[in-house]
C-alpha cells in the first residue's frame, strides 16, 4: 500500500479541524491499487473510530451545528458521522483520509504497517 501522509498547514483546507490527511493516488493500476487501499482504509476507519461523513458535507454540518450554538465538543448533539477523529474525501485527484491527531495517526500506522 503506498500512501503520503501531510500534516495540514495554511496551504490546506479543513486544517481547523484534522491535523493530518493521508493520500493515495486515484489509480487502479496491478502493482499499485490505490483505489482499492483507499477504500480498506476507510473500512478500518469506520471499525475502528465509527462513521464519518465525507469531508465537504462534514464541513457543512458541522457549520450548520456551530451557527445554531452547539459546540464541536458537545458530542451529544452533534450527529455521529460528524466523526472528530477522521473524515475522507474522493473529490479531488487523489483520495484523502483527513486524520485529527498524532495518536490517531499512529494507530492507524501500526495498523498497517505490514502492508507497506
Amino acid at each position: 500500500m503506498q500512501y503520503k501522509i501531510r500534516k495540514l498547514d495554511g496551504r490546506y483546507s479543513y486544517r481547523e479541524f484534522f491535523k493530518y490527511c493521508i493520500v493515495f493516488k486515484n489509480t487502479m493500476v496491478s502493482a499499485n491499487k490505490d483505489v482499492e487501499a483507499f477504500n480498506d482504509c476507510v473500512q478500518w476507519f469506520t471499525k475502528t473510530y465509527g462513521p464519518s461523513a465525507e469531508i465537504r458535507q462534514w464541513s457543512d454540518i458541522h457549520r450548520y451545528y456551530y451557527t445554531v450554538g452547539v459546540s464541536f465538543l458537545d458530542d451529544t448533539k452533534m450527529p455521529d458521522y460528524v466523526n472528530r477523529n477522521w473524515s475522507w474525501t474522493n473529490g479531488y485527484d487523489d483520495l484523502r483520509i483527513y486524520v485529527k491527531s498524532g495518536k490517531v495517526l499512529t494507530m492507524f500506522k501500526l495498523a498497517h504497517s505490514e502492508s507497506q
